[in-house]
């Protein structure tokens, strides 16, 4: 096999900057997901850019020799190549003739192909990339380590990268950039034999990349997110738009926006809102900037300020301010303020500040930039009222947020809440009542839970909701409602024309007087939600939706549809509207079987020309998928607890990725140069196996623990926790493969390994979120520890 004439030096750095580019890409493109599309389909592109990886090991492994021999060319062309494709796979996604959306997949099929067809566009450049890593690793088999360890540390700068690049570009401009690395990459990879054979492509592909840096393709929002219908509003327009890893941020103005949920029948006027903010297209909050009070007094979300003035507020997920100016004109004296965007506070406190009559910046306003989970987990204050935003949006989304955790709103968070306030204090949280009752039911369950581990029986003593025709809002009092506070509750609403659902004493004709529900079978759920343990587990087992109460262990709180319910639903409602109980829950089980079958036919079907039989495969399918499997298992629910850690899931991601890879590419360094090492592949297994057994144990409360420290110190707790387990899981891969490439009777064997690894990390991307999903984060970790311990006992041995 003919000598490389790359310099080992350049040929390292090119897959560095390739591997840094390729992950930079890949959450790029979840980002463009989530602002075009819904926050679900970050599951695809994972699975699409893994999905690349693995067909790269197939195609390899068919023509492995024949692409060696001319590996001087093939590799600086395919490098070109990706950065081609990076450049403009976004652009196409947009053109009228492939974009899909996802809102239409249930109704029209021509929906389905053009998702099909995005997935190609996408998978195109992490294929060509991959095949370009893939094939050093080949050509240098004996080197792996070395080149493990660049593609390793590259992908770890990556995730770093994306995040900090996201501050200064918007996404459709930021695709050329990373464009350009991998050009770059391109350049610096060439030998001079071969540096004028491909100098016209390169021009052009760096000719295309700058067009697309100055004229960047326009994202197409989906016609069913909020921005989108807003637009449609006469004389409306955007009025600011930035961008930043928590997405694009919009305000809006327009003369016919309103928005006053819990509004009493019996006000007056009209509510005008002339300005709001959107996030990815979706509804954050109005801009209020007159002085009104009548509206919110007017309002179901009124009544924790029915039983007496609440001078320490907190505020959770303040968005745009609402209930902070509320709070200030009912007298609150500190307000705590816990909002997560920074690019929000940072608009609504210096360039837009006037739009919301200063708020956040008023001396009674204490401002906190943090996960509101996180808040709660590491404040030690006391408040007289703590605010959470209205659950879900009028009219429903769908559940198109099925997949999007919620922290705040599990039983562990409102036990915390509740262990926070003053003696007379309430948790207030508002829901709009949906049809089939499925949001109000939930976060119903999951107070009265949290009461009920508090050692609290008489829960219905310390609660209270009210309800006009489309919201309800609920409060929990620390301590009993005293009879005074039940009659002012009892005549605001007789006052608002609202109806008591929730009260103490209350009768039931009082609960459905002025707001009637068609379905009052609402009213006897809600009652039993305050039953025994055995009388609720049946109403949770019989319930055609899953109303369980939330925990941090399964925190989707949006998450309603059983599968076993679906026919029962169809027969109610027909099978064209069962989809859009759970868009969300749906597309993941579309998506999760689009990419097996995907897998299948780009990675599997070919290997069947190299062949399956032979001694050692079996052992090899086992080894590589139990490292697939498992790598990405831990990686998604590392992800998971860290981000309540940091406050953030996007900093929570760049973290863990970033020192998983980072420490994995040191492992692969340290088993190159340590002979040793081979010899000791089950012991290192059964440390990662173990590491993961402690994990399941140990990280949950050992991050409660610290989160009330700095964020440098948590950065290197963050380190010392992630760093050794996934050091030592840098190497049984290129281990394997050494050990596989030294004991192969075809020459295809390797590739084959890479390619098997390459399906079940696909696969294992989607898969841990519907064991997530389905049993809980515990369980990921788990089948985690259990792939590992496949790979152990199928461990590859030279024979």
């Amino acid at each position: 096999m003919n000598q490389s004439r790359i310099p080992p030096a350049r040929l390292s750095a090119s897959v560095l900057l390739l591997s840094t580019a390729l992950i930079s890409y890949q959450l790029l493109l979840v980002q463009i997901l989530s602002i075009v599309q819904w926050y679900h389909f970050a599951y695809m592109i994972i699975s699409v850019a893994l999905l690349g990886f693995g067909a790269a090991g197939t195609f390899l492994s068919i023509f492995q020799k024949r692409m060696q021999n001319h590996f001087d060319s093939i590799y600086p062309f395919l490098l070109a190549v990706t950065s081609l494709l990076m450049a403009v796979s976004v652009g196409f996604s947009q053109t009228e003739f492939l974009y899909f959306d996802s809102y239409r997949l249930f109704s029209d099929m021509t929906e389905v192909w053009k998702i099909i067809a995005v997935y190609l566009i996408f998978f195109l450049p992490f294929f060509s990339g991959a095949l370009a890593i893939g094939l050093v690793f080949m050509k240098n088999i004996e080197k792996i380590g070395f080149f493990y360890f660049a593609n390793m540390t590259g992908s770890g700068i990556g995730g770093i990268t994306a995040v900090v690049l996201m501050w200064f570009l918007f996404p459709e401009k930021l695709q050329a950039l990373i464009a350009a690395i991998v050009l770059l990459a391109s350049l610096i990879s060439f030998s001079k034999e071969f540096r004028y054979g491909i100098t016209l492509f390169i021009a052009l592909t760096a000719a295309v990349i700058l067009y697309v840096f100055v004229n960047p393709p326009a994202l197409r929002f989906s016609e069913y997110k909020s921005l989108s219908r807003t637009l449609n509003l006469p004389q409306t327009k955007i009025i600011s738009n930035t961008s930043s890893p928590y997405g694009m941020l919009h305000l809006v103005s327009s003369e016919y926006l309103r928005y006053a949920p819990g509004l009493s029948i019996t006000y007056p006027d009209q509510v005008v809102v002339n300005n709001a903010a959107f996030n990815n297209g979706e509804w954050t909050g109005p801009l209020i900037r007159f002085n009104n009070k009548s509206v919110f007094r007017s309002s179901t979300e009124y009544l924790p300020y029915v039983i007496g003035k609440k001078n320490n507020v907190l505020v959770l997920n303040a968005g745009t301010g609402r209930h902070i100016k509320y709070a200030l004109d009912e007298g609150a004296v500190s307000i705590t303020a816990v909002e997560p965007d920074k690019e929000l506070l940072g608009l609504l406190t210096k360039y837009y500040a006037d739009m919301v009559d200063s708020v956040y910046n008023h001396p009674n306003v204490h401002i906190k930039n943090i996960y509101p989970r996180s808040y709660l987990l590491s404040a030690a204050s006391k408040f007289d009222l703590i605010r959470l935003p209205v659950i879900d949006a009028f009219g429903g989304t769908s559940g198109l947020y099925a997949l999007q955790e919620q922290y705040q709103l599990t039983r562990e968070a409102f036990g915390e809440m509740f262990s926070m306030l003053t003696d007379n204090g309430v948790i207030c949280i508002s829901t709009w009542i949906d049809y089939p009752y499925k949001n109000p039911l939930k976060i119903i369950a999951t107070i009265a839970d949290a009461l009920y581990e508090k050692g609290i029986e008489n829960i219905s003593s310390r609660t209270a909701a009210v309800k006009n025709w489309n919201t309800l809002t609920i409060i929990v009092k620390r301590n009993f409602f005293e009879q005074t506070e039940i009659d002012s509750i009892y005549s605001y609403c007789r006052r608002m024309k609202f109806d008591p659902v929730i009260l103490p004493g209350i009768g039931k004709e009082e609960r459905d007087f002025y707001n009637k529900l068609q379905d009052k079978s609402f009213y006897a759920y809600i009652d039993q939600l305050f039953e025994s343990n055995e009388k609720r587990e049946k109403f949770y087992s019989d319930y055609l939706f899953n109303i369980r109460p939330a925990d941090d262990n399964k925190p989707y709180y949006s998450q309603f549809l059983k599968w076993k319910s679906i026919s029962k639903l169809s027969d109610s409602f027909g099978n064209q509207l069962v989809p859009f109980f759970e868009a969300g829950y749906i597309l993941l089980y579309t998506t999760f079987f689009q990419i097996i079958i995907i897998a299948f036919i780009l990675i599997i079907l070919p290997l069947f020309k190299i062949g399956w039989k032979g001694k050692n495969k079996p052992r090899t399918l086992f080894y590589f998928s139990g490292l697939g499997l498992g790598y990405m298992f831990i990686e998604i629910v590392l992800i998971q607890k860290f981000t309540l850690y940091f406050g953030n899931v996007i900093y929570s991601a760049a973290a863990v990725v970033s020192l998983m890879l980072t420490a994995s590419g040191l492992g692969s360094l340290v088993s190159q140069k340590a002979e040793v090492l081979r010899s000791k592949l089950p012991w290192i297994l059964f440390f990662i196996t173990g590491s993961l057994i402690l994990y399941s144990l140990i990280l949950t409360p050992l991050l409660k623990i610290t989160i009330v420290l700095s964020l440098s110190v948590k950065i290197v707790i963050a380190s010392l926790l992630i760093g050794p387990a996934a050091f030592f899981m840098g190497m049984p891969f290129p281990l394997g493969l050494r050990m596989v490439s030294s004991k192969i009777e075809s020459a295809g064997e390797t590739a084959w390994a890479w390619g098997i690894n390459g399906v079940f990390s696909v696969t294992g991307a989607v898969l841990a979120t519907v064991i997530a999903l389905e049993l809980g984060f515990i369980w990921v970790m788990v089948f985690a520890a259990a792939a590992y311990m496949m790979a152990l006992i199928a461990n590859v041995r030279k024979h």
